[in-house]
């Protein structure tokens, strides 16, 4: 039986704090590097597979078949929907128009329709005058005096005519009428 030998190599490595420093500097540099190259993801626009940036987190709203009188308006909306503000409603881009709840006509795709009439809340005390956005059957709790509604125009070429503001108008309470909803 042959016996072997062993060999030791010893190896002194003196690092300083300079070079620690330096090495661990380029470590973390690289680490960062290589997160910027491989951490990149190529930037799209939205195609049918992808879903619309545009409308996650929107809330919904809709204009709601008519309710017989303004006494009816403020529980006139689907559960987690209330009666609407115009303020609320306002600026339509920053909200999706719900198909499922609310009224459509053959041309409106998934916005609202126009020509619907519907009351709102006003943001004014109870009043059942005839002044839009102050007219509010009396905080919607009486069928005498007027109601504030809104809609959204269906001729652009009208003079003058600014689509980007609803237009506005009061009605009797003790008439039916329409009623926009905003989801909660």
């Amino acid at each position: 039986m042959k016996e072997q030998s062993g060999h030791t190599l010893v190896v002194n490595i003196h690092l300083t704090r300079g070079l620690v420093a330096l090495l661990f500097a380029a470590l973390l540099m690289a680490a960062w590097l290589g997160s910027l190259a491989w951490g990149q993801k190529e930037a799209a626009a939205s195609g049918p597979d992808s879903p619309l940036a545009a409308t996650a987190g929107m809330r919904h709203y809709y204009v709601r078949l008519a309710v017989p009188m303004a006494t009816y308006a403020l529980t006139a909306c689907a559960s987690g929907y209330h009666m609407a503000s115009l303020w609320e409603l306002l600026d339509t881009s920053h909200l999706q128009y719900n198909t499922d709840l609310g009224i459509v006509k053959t041309d409106s795709g998934s916005g609202p329709p126009t020509s619907y009439s519907g009351w709102v809340r006003t943001g004014y005390s109870s009043n059942n005058g005839t002044t839009a956005g102050q007219a509010n059957c009396n905080s919607w709790t009486s069928t005498s005096g007027e109601g504030t509604y809104v809609s959204l125009p269906s001729n652009w070429t009208t003079a003058p005519q600014d689509i980007h503001v609803w237009t506005v108008g009061t009605t009797s309470c003790g008439s039916p009428s329409y009623v926009w909803c905003m989801e909660d």
